[in-house]
């Protein structure tokens, strides 16, 4: 049996001046060699490096995103059918949580983005900078592809896995442990998925997407569905607008009070999937088959832990929106009322409640998912995929 090859990519993506761009090709193929002496001693397994140059990128109002270039990465990847990516840049990252990005790890697609903008002080001795910048670069790149293989950050400065402040923080990063060494050797196969399709593209999705169910299910857990929750106040705003509306209106109360069980769950159903796959088309990756038309295993993970990862931020704007309904049939509206105010049963029993609560919970999400889309793209995009910001 031939031993399996993983591929390691480094992509130079220079947008500064012309001429100098062979500051960023000399700089990043000195960090290589060194790098590449870590990983070569500390795996187990035969690692192929690859250098080239990327594409050009315009700066939005906030500068330079970091998930722009990840696209990037998940095209030249996927082509390039490369197991991990590291794209090294020479321009400033804007960050969605700092003043700016030292490096972007995103396990989720296996691309990770390091700027070189300020890995030394403009300040320093000019002539100790290039061996610092070297020394710098090569360092975070160990940090991120020790992220991209799923190593924990450790509270010892030496180590690798450190957590980096700032660029001076690289100098003390001098080793990765012997358990995380063998954990690099456990992971490296586990997290490249770098397997593409050859026969049918359907049978090729489900296998992988049931083979990989660990990866998919931390990947979206990982993105932290709340916390998208509190990203999309034009979704809560739109789907509040209608349910109100609707909760003051006798025929949503009639229809509570008589509609089965089964056309309840069918309705419910239906409306997360029409939502999910309205938000999924508002904030996903472009994820692209290569030029021969190959799907690859990383954008099938990638597609379901974010698909999954949406799934769950329904769900809880589902149960959200159910109990605030709940509270409101409860200590809002009169018994009397709520009694008198249906055709033919009694709306004031605590099924007809649940029922109430349910369709109007179903409608908020169905509802809202339009005005989510309009929610920003980039914020929801960072909580999905920017969670490891250094």
């Amino acid at each position: 049996m031939t031993k399996r090859t993983i591929a390691l990519g480094v992509m130079k993506l220079s947008m500064a001046q012309k001429e100098d761009h062979s500051a960023l090709d000399a700089l990043t193929e000195a960090a290589m060699v060194e790098f590449n002496q870590v990983v070569q001693k500390t795996l187990d397994i035969e690692v192929s490096s690859f250098s080239f140059t990327g594409h050009s990128l315009t700066p939005s109002k906030q500068g330079y995103q970091a998930l722009d270039f990840v696209q990037i990465g998940i095209n030249e990847k996927t082509e390039r059918k490369l197991a991990f990516l590291l794209i090294v840049t020479d321009v400033e990252i804007a960050a969605a949580s700092m003043s700016y990005l030292l490096a972007l790890p995103s396990q989720l697609t296996n691309v990770a983005v390091i700027s070189t903008r300020r890995l030394v002080d403009h300040g320093e001795d000019k002539l100790l900078q290039k061996g610092l910048r070297t020394e710098r670069l090569t360092t975070i790149m160990l940090h991120c592809f020790g992220r991209l293989l799923n190593l924990s950050y450790t509270k010892e400065p030496t180590n690798y896995l450190a957590r980096v402040e700032m660029s001076d923080d690289l100098d003390a990063m001098r080793h990765f442990t012997v358990i995380q060494q063998q954990q690099m050797v456990k992971n490296l196969p586990q997290e490249a998925n770098d397997r593409y399709s050859r026969g049918s593209k359907l049978i090729f999705i489900i296998r992988h997407i049931l083979g990989n169910l660990p990866r998919i299910f931390r990947g979206a857990i990982r993105a932290n569905p709340l916390r998208i929750t509190t990203k999309l106040p034009t979704m809560i705003a739109t789907a509040l607008s209608v349910i109100i509306v609707l909760i003051f209106g006798g025929e949503t109360w009639d229809f509570a009070a008589s509609v089965s069980y089964g056309q309840l769950t069918v309705f419910v159903i239906t409306s997360f999937l029409a939502a999910s796959f309205v938000l999924y088309r508002a904030f996903s990756f472009r994820l692209i088959a290569t030029r021969r038309g190959q799907t690859s295993e990383s954008s099938v993970v990638t597609a379901a832990a974010t698909y999954l990862a949406l799934m769950l931020t329904l769900i809880c704007l589902f149960f959200m929106f159910g109990v605030l309904m709940y509270g409101v049939v409860v200590f809002v509206f009169p018994d009397i009322l709520m009694s008198t105010w249906t055709s033919d049963k009694d709306g004031a029993t605590f099924a007809a409640h649940m029922r109430l609560a349910a369709f109007l919970a179903a409608v908020g999400v169905l509802s809202g998912s339009l005005g989510g889309s309009a929610d920003s793209r980039s914020v929801v995009r960072n909580v999905l995929f920017a969670a490891d910001e250094t």
